[in-house]
């Protein structure tokens, strides 16, 4: 069986972690890479993609590699003078260039998380790459909203700060934001996210439940002796 691997982040792994082709852990599965500029460059406009064929012992045959060239052919999307650009590109950007948008995106990763941990409702993973940052929301803490999406409604409309509902990518109770951004603009919207789960963030009480009510009288004195036990 042929694997098919995403691999459009190869080239936005944050220090301290490491890029593995899925290719170059098996000499015997042949596998069909999917690369792109789209991340590379944070230029998704140009619609610019490849496949690679990963394949020692031709398993595909010449059928396979034909078909995608006709499929390549037959999607409507990159302009000629990007794909005129595209080997020149590839080869003439400067690595300066990569190490600092790496760079860039990493800083922004540790603003945003950081930010977002102190956030009432908020969960934020530390990415290892990529251009964005997944968050969880307790929908617990946020009972007005019955959803993600219809929290992240809420929050352009009133703080006019946009994030990705978890629910497109089948990952209910997520948000999605991206780092690209410029850092102020980035900031901005940190503290408006804050202002809007402060807003709407509703702590969970323990149920009570009252086990026993004593009445004790001490000179002349009337005192009320509640014992009360709270359980979760």
């Amino acid at each position: 069986v042929p694997i098919i691997a995403d691999e459009i982040y190869e080239d936005l792994v944050f220090p301290g972690n490491h890029f593995y082709p899925i290719a170059s852990l098996t000499t015997e599965i042949p596998v069909l890479s999917c690369g792109g500029t789209t991340k590379k460059f944070l230029i998704p406009g140009w619609r610019m993609g490849w496949i690679l064929i990963h394949d020692k012992h031709s398993r595909f045959g010449n059928q396979l590699r034909q078909g995608l060239n006709s499929l390549a052919q037959r999607l409507v999307g990159p302009n000629s003078i990007t794909q005129g650009a595209l080997p020149q590109i590839l080869k003439n950007t400067p690595k300066q260039f990569f190490e600092s948008t790496i760079h860039f995106l990493h800083a922004n990763a540790l603003l945003a998380y950081n930010a977002l941990k102190e956030m009432p409702g908020l969960h934020p993973i530390m990415p290892s790459g990529a251009m964005y940052i997944m968050v969880r929301v307790v929908m617990e803490y946020f009972p007005e909203f019955e959803s993600d999406l219809h929290l992240v409604e809420a929050l352009v409309s009133e703080e006019s700060v946009f994030c990705l509902p978890g629910k497109c990518f089948q990952y209910p109770g997520y948000v999605r934001i991206v780092l690209s951004v410029p850092t102020d603009m980035l900031k901005d919207a940190l503290n408006r996210i804050d202002n809007f789960c402060h807003k709407h963030y509703r702590s969970l009480l323990p149920n009570k439940r009252q086990h026993n009510i004593e009445f004790e009288r001490h000179s002349s004195l009337v005192s009320y002796r509640v014992i009360t036990e709270f359980k979760d």
